[in-house]
């Protein structure tokens, strides 16, 4: 008759106190693996952030040499590749090229011959590679260019011509019967500080690509990439 009034029906206050310090173990347990984890992850994405915007730059360097014009006809343009040096001592070439077509920095195509001119210039305490595209060549009036930064924080930047027997560090189509690259070797190099110690580090990316509208192969006697 009295032991079903004195059944135990809950938790003692000890079984609560050491049911809670077990969850307690447990939740700082998680915090301290996903903290770990967010750490880790924003470690890779600050180590790739320069290698992805070299990648970036180059890729749209690609596009911008790989749709050149040959330079003969209407409206055709001289290819131009000049070997520089800027006033640190590092490798500073610029191009200027004409196409029909033009990536924007949002993926999508500006159609029509412009004249693109790559270069880099002088951003305050750091350098940054720049395109200028200029639209609407039949005008009579001057065109100002429109300037895009491509990548910021370079240090220098190098590109090769190959014509065929060897590769040159400057073109002018001119000198070349008016024709473009067999093929084109670009060689980026960005520089970034590194959270916490503040120091200078660098990416370097190099590529090199066919040009589908440069000199052929049996205009140069068969020659091999």
């Amino acid at each position: 008759m009295y032991a079903g009034r004195y059944a135990r029906k809950g938790f003692t206050l000890l079984e609560m106190l050491a049911a809670m310090g077990l969850m307690v173990a447990v939740a700082a347990s998680l915090y301290s693996s996903l903290y770990t984890a967010f750490r880790a992850r924003r470690s890779a994405d600050r180590a790739l952030t320069p290698t992805l915007t070299a990648w970036r730059a180059v890729e749209l360097l690609k596009q911008d040499l790989s749709g050149a014009l040959p330079p003969r006809g209407i409206l055709a343009g001289g290819f131009l590749g000049y070997d520089m040096k800027d006033r640190r001592g590092y490798d500073s070439d610029s191009v200027i090229l004409h196409t029909t077509y033009v990536h924007t920095l949002d993926d999508k195509l500006s159609h029509g011959i412009s004249m693109v001119e790559l270069v880099v210039e002088e951003d305050g305490d750091s350098w940054r590679l720049v395109r200028r595209v200029t639209n609407n060549l039949l005008s009579p009036r001057a065109m100002t260019p429109v300037t895009q930064v491509l990548c910021r924080g370079v240090r220098s930047l190098n590109i090769r011509y190959y014509d065929g027997y060897g590769w040159q560090d400057e073109w002018d189509s001119s000198a070349y019967e008016d024709t473009l690259p067999a093929a084109v070797e670009i060689d980026l190099v960005v520089e970034y500080r590194q959270n916490g110690t503040g120091q200078t580090l660098a990416r370097r990316l190099t590529s090199s690509f066919p040009m589908p509208c440069g000199v052929s192969q049996q205009e140069q006697g068969g020659m091999q990439i």
